[in-house]
This record gives structure tokens, C-alpha cells and sequence, in this order.
């Protein structure tokens, strides 16, 4: 066909590809898929491809922040080099990482997270062009299942801690942000404290 920029459409193609994550997805999924290529060169090498450890080199080093600024940095600069032998990826490795993951103050994630680090390894085979493998993904699928009647399992029987939404609003604060939306001036302010007032238990 005549008379068609041909870069610019591929570069629409392309752009219509990535539009499939919204930005703010696609940057928790990369900082997701990124923590497990750290735990990846760092307990499963075997996993990494071979690029991704040549252009690390020497990482004995790096503290876990500096690895994980370093393969981000990696990750962004080329998107065409895989960083992860995709084929060779099982289910049981990923799953071990996961629950290697703990929240800051040492308790156990909620099923919620760990959903999300799943959402972000597939986001890392799309991004790179492939697509996972039906059998793996069945692996995943089981091991979630086993992993969220585990969850639920020891939340009962109070063997670990896990934190499912967010905190509750304390009262202390929500007495002190009452009081300055009943001293404010602004015309919105008496909507603000209503509804504050009928819904703070709910925040």
C-alpha cells in the first residue's frame, strides 16, 4: 500500500499492545516481577537467562536493593532481552518465592498480594512476547488454591498474623479531622463532616 508511514503505524500497534495495562498496573507488576528476578539470580539461577547474568556480572556484592535497582534498570533499557529461561520457569519455583515474601512488620501476606505477584508474572511473559504454558499455568492455579486454604486455614487456627485491608481509622484522628472541618470556612466543608461522620467506621 502506498502512502503509509509504516513506522508510525507499528509504533500504534505497539502502543495499542502496551495500553492493555494501565500504567500504574504495569508499574506494580514490574516492581513485582523484579523482586522475583532478584530472589531468581540470587537462590535460582538456573532460571535467569543467561544474557540477564552476563550483563549482572558479579552481584555477590550488591545488597538486595542494589540488585533489584540494577535489574529494573536492565529490564527498562531492553525489553526484547528475555531476563528468565520462560520454559524452564515451574510453578514450584515461583510459589516458593512467594511465600518467602513477608509484609514489614514480619506477618505473612494476604492472599491479595500474592494474587498480584501472580498477575505480575504473567505481565513478564507478555512483555517479553511469550506466552505461558498451559501446564504451567494449571500448576499455578492448583498452587493458589492450596495456598489460600492455607491462608485461611491458619488465620483460624491463630498461627500467623495476616492483614487484610487497609487499617481503621482511628478515633483519636477522626475526632481532630472532624474539628478542623467544623472550623474551616469553606462552603464544602459541612458535606465533608456529614458524610465523614457517617462513614468514618466503614474507613
Amino acid at each position: 500500500m502506498e502512502g503509509h508511514d509504516w513506522d508510525k503505524l507499528e509504533q500504534t500497534v505497539q502502543d495499542i499492545c502496551e495500553n492493555t495495562v494501565n500504567a500504574r498496573s504495569r508499574a506494580t507488576y514490574q516492581n513485582s516481577y523484579c523482586r522475583f528476578l532478584v530472589w531468581t539470580v540470587r537462590h535460582k539461577p538456573h532460571f535467569a537467562s543467561s544474557l540477564l547474568l552476563e550483563r549482572l556480572g558479579d552481584t555477590s556484592d550488591y545488597a538486595v536493593q542494589q540488585l533489584r535497582a540494577r535489574i529494573k534498570e536492565l529490564v527498562t533499557q531492553d525489553c526484547n532481552s528475555a531476563p528468565l529461561k520462560f520454559d524452564d520457569l515451574t510453578a514450584k519455583g515461583f510459589v516458593t518465592w512467594l511465600v518467602t515474601l513477608e509484609r514489614k512488620d514480619g506477618g505473612s501476606l494476604s492472599f491479595s498480594p500474592l494474587n498480584t505477584h501472580r498477575a505480575g508474572l504473567f505481565n513478564l511473559f507478555r512483555d517479553y512476547g511469550h506466552t505461558m504454558r498451559k501446564a504451567l499455568e494449571s500448576e499455578l492455579t492448583n498452587y493458589f488454591k492450596g495456598l489460600k486454604h492455607k491462608l485461611a486455614t491458619d488465620a483460624a487456627n491463630g498461627d500467623t498474623t495476616i492483614k487484610t485491608g487497609k487499617d481503621p481509622l482511628m478515633f483519636d484522628l477522626y475526632s481532630f479531622l472532624c474539628n478542623k472541618m467544623l472550623a474551616h470556612s469553606s462552603k464544602e466543608m459541612p458535606f465533608a463532616h456529614t458524610y465523614l461522620v457517617i462513614a468514618w467506621n466503614l474507613m
